[in-house]
């Protein structure tokens, strides 16, 4: 797994993030994009395309991308 297509798949994910605007240090949580469907898109997301569950409070936990491609990374 590439962080570079985490990083697209999660701009895709939460509507409205500009293509290229995260980074592995932005705190995708923190955007003006983030809210309950984001929430739902990026845990449908993480199981679609990495075929990984993860839940409600484990996403709570993860602020960074770079966190998010960490917990990834541990689950494979």
């Amino acid at each position: 797994m590439e962080m570079t297509n985490l990083i697209k798949n999660l701009e895709d994910a939460i509507e409205g993030s500009p293509a290229g605007s995260f980074s592995n240090e932005t705190e995708f949580k923190t955007t003006a994009e983030w809210n309950s469907l984001a929430l739902l898109s990026v845990l449908a997301m993480i199981d679609s395309e990495y075929e990984i569950e993860i839940s409600n409070d484990e996403l709570k936990e993860i602020n960074t991308v770079q966190e998010l491609y960490d917990f990834i990374v541990s689950k494979k």
